[in-house]
């Protein structure tokens, strides 16, 4: 990660405490509307994070999880949408952001059985089911997207990343 880009996700971190991983989501959200996907559904409640077809026609469900403390935790409705998600025809993902600047988005490919509820992982250990290529496709985006639109989060939040999000022709209300 570039240090413009580490430097305004701390800054927003400190200014939004528990919010910053649903921006971070947007974010991500964005880079996917970037990378050409058809469809992009972002979810800030309940149910997968975000739900996308990207450009080659591929259904994603991602669960997207940032971490200040170098660990993170897949809740038992976490695990349930994503084999929910899989029985419905989409590849399940999982998508994880460290704080230090040597983190770049880690996304690994979930496979039932593997991550348990409820258990802390380190990001190392999601690192044998990584999808290089798609990492590789979004983190200059997702880049972007913090340079880009970080004033607009770190002034109207969510509510200001939703309406970058609506502008996008990919973009599918959830």
């Amino acid at each position: 990660m570039n240090f413009d880009t580490h430097r305004r996700l701390g800054d927003l971190a400190e200014a939004t405490g528990q919010e910053y991983g649903k921006l971070v989501q947007k974010f991500l959200a964005i880079a996917f509307c970037e990378s050409g996907a058809h469809r992009v559904t972002e979810r800030s409640t309940q149910g997968i994070d975000i739900e996308v077809v990207l450009a080659d026609g591929r259904p994603l469900a991602v669960e997207v999880k940032t971490t200040l403390t170098g660990v993170v935790t897949f809740a038992s409705g976490n695990i349930n949408g994503l084999e929910n998600s899989l029985a419905r025809g989409y590849e399940p993902y999982l998508a994880v952001l460290g704080s230090r600047l040597v983190d770049d988005w880690l996304l690994a490919r979930f496979w039932t059985g593997e991550i348990q509820a409820n258990r802390t992982y380190s990001p190392n250990r999601l690192r044998p089911y990584r999808d290089a290529a798609l990492e590789a496709l979004l983190s200059p985006l997702f880049e972007q997207a913090v340079v880009k639109h970080g004033d607009t989060a770190m002034r109207d939040r969510q509510g200001g990343l939703d309406a970058v999000m609506r502008a996008y022709r990919c973009y599918a209300a959830a």
